[in-house]
């Protein structure tokens, strides 16, 4: 599909406006099974963000973070944002560019705050992480950053201050969707939340299928901004006082209208930037068809059926590239289902609506397996054996007493060893909100690998000065299980290097990549669940992070650091 230019150095700006088209009659938005009337003039009102793509191997591009007022389904807003719109541009590059991001950061100086835990009174403060790309975590030359996203909060990008980044991308890159925000510990979520994300997409081998080369794309960027009566979201604390936002936006849009003729194949790709909801997609009368995950081309697409109960489920941070084959002229919904995260029960929501219509055309989907790239080659049992046999076993764990009795009474306290004076950073107390006298941690037995790792028994959040950090060597390849104690979903992601998933709850499952995967729902201390994994931690050495992506636990305090030297 035709690309905009851009120049160097130079953000691409383009005024794009939300064609309302034709006020359809009732008998046409009914819920759709292939057999309705059409009419012929239906407009389409699906928009997508800019797209900046990279002009001779390079993408360089400048972007400007600012407060900016917007209109959100015909309601005022102001919040912090990329370039003054609700999502940011898509970067699109190709496995061997290079991608360079000069990041300014016009928002307001950093408000006065007396919040005991530090880490929340950076809400203007940010970074830049790009979600899932293989690149060099570290500060990889003077005042030129990769995807380091460590800062202490009081050293990100502070208000009216800048940041270069550079991302040398390999030839062997997974082609696939990835997507980029700001990282900074304390202040995610409430930038996430405002809009402060956007697409990143790495093209190669897999694009140049046939099928999905003729296939139109579109891309999907989901979001359920948190906001208060007067359409902010000021501070980390506003965030905790809202009930879990049940209310889905496309690329800024409510339920948006696409066209499709009826044959048409085209490529759908999904990013979930909510901050803490699960996805659970669904197209009345279609198949969904997998050719893409987290960034990594799927070898054998798989087709998800239509109306299952749990049909395409995507946790916060997955993304997922799909191939839709158009059915007969009628009208139909995309739909999250409802779905059970185990601590919340989401409601079912129709996200966006699909018009067949027009005259047939024939076009096919990929019959044949995938190109895939060599650094996704399955790690099996002799290759981990050949690098030692090492493993770690770590938990996700939400740590309090269910009386309400704070932290430091039995039993939590026997779990936490909180160094004296540090009681304020372990917790969230302002307001007494549902996050109160709870600890959001990680625990590890020790930072090293062993041929027969041990659980741990006490639990550390990030911010503490005695978070475990887990040491890695470069070149090795490991076997992580992850557990959960907890009944909800953790959605655990990886910086840096894709995993291979192996195993859920102890059972073998077929293989595959990714670098978000959700622990499955209904843990807890005596039975914990878990997923187990296998890395080859290649090409990087430095630190980056690993942690649970509903960024509300994030910023509380789940995630521990890893070190690859």
């Amino acid at each position: 599909m035709p690309q905009p230019d851009n120049s160097r150095r130079q953000f691409l700006r383009l005024s794009y406006t939300v064609g309302m088209g034709v006020a359809l009659p009732g008998w046409l938005t009914a819920c759709g099974d292939g057999n309705e009337p059409i009419v012929p003039d239906i407009a389409e009102t699906f928009t997508e963000p800019d797209r900046l793509v990279a002009r001779n191997g390079v993408l360089d591009v400048q972007m400007h973070i600012a407060y900016a007022d917007n209109v959100l389904d015909g309601r005022p807003v102001h919040l912090r944002s990329i370039e003054g719109r609700l999502t940011g541009p898509t970067l699109d590059i190709h496995a061997g560019d290079t991608l360079s991001v000069l990041v300014h950061n016009n928002l307001p100086p950093n408000p006065a705050s007396v919040e005991p835990n530090w880490v929340f009174n950076y809400p203007n403060s940010t970074n830049l992480h790009t979600h899932g790309l293989h690149a060099d975590p570290r500060i990889v030359r003077p005042g030129v950053y990769g995807d380091y996203v460590v800062d202490d909060p009081r050293e990100g990008i502070a208000p009216g201050g800048t940041r270069q980044h550079e991302f040398a991308i390999g030839k062997d890159h997974p082609p696939g969707t990835y997507w980029y925000h700001p990282h900074l510990h304390g202040s995610s979520a409430v930038q996430v939340s405002s809009g402060m994300a956007g697409a990143l997409i790495v093209r190669g081998p897999a694009d140049q299928v046939p099928e999905i080369a003729a296939a139109r794309e579109r891309l999907f960027l989901f979001q359920t901004p948190d906001l208060n009566d007067n359409g902010e979201i000021p501070d980390f604390a506003s965030l905790v006082k809202t009930k879990i936002a049940t209310v889905y936006y496309i690329n800024g849009l409510r339920r948006p209208r696409l066209l499709m003729r009826p044959g048409e194949v085209q490529r759908w790709r999904f990013i979930n930037a909510t901050v803490g909801n699960f996805l659970n997609l669904s197209l009345d009368s279609h198949g969904l068809m997998q050719i893409g995950h987290d960034g990594n081309p799927v070898q054998f697409p798989r087709t998800i059926a239509a109306g299952l109960p749990e049909s395409l489920v995507m946790a916060p941070g997955n993304r997922d590239d799909i191939l839709i084959k158009a059915g007969a002229p009628g009208t139909y919904y995309l739909r999250s289902l409802a779905y059970d995260m185990g601590a919340d029960k989401l409601p079912e929501d129709i996200v966006a609506e699909i018009v067949v219509t027009g005259e047939p055309l024939a076009m096919a989907l990929p019959a044949g397996p995938l190109p895939m790239p060599r650094m996704l080659a399955a790690i099996t049992d002799e290759e981990l054996a050949s690098h030692g046999g090492l493993k770690r076993e770590l938990v996700f764990r939400i740590i309090k007493n269910n009386n309400g009795d704070p932290i430091t009474a039995a039993p939590a306290a026997a779990l936490l060893p909180v160094p004296a004076g540090e009681l304020s950073l372990w917790t969230f107390q302002t307001g007494n909100t549902f996050v109160a006298n709870t600890v959001y941690a990680m625990g590890s037995a020790t930072g090293v690998p062993s041929t027969t790792p041990q659980m741990p028994t006490v639990y550390y959040p990030f911010q503490s000065s005695r978070a475990i950090k887990q040491t890695v060597a470069l070149d090795s390849v490991e076997e992580w299980t992850i557990y959960s104690m907890d009944p909800g979903q953790h959605p655990m992601h990886i910086h840096v290097n894709p995993v291979q998933v192996i195993k859920i709850n102890g059972r073998p499952v077929e293989p595959f990549w990714a670098d978000t995967i959700a622990l499955p729902r209904g843990g807890s201390p005596e039975a914990p669940v878990s997923i187990t994994l296998r890395s080859r931690f290649t090409d990087f050495k430095g630190p980056f992070v690993m942690h649970c992506h509903l960024l509300l636990h994030e910023d509380l305090g789940m995630m521990q650091r890893i070190e690859v030297v």
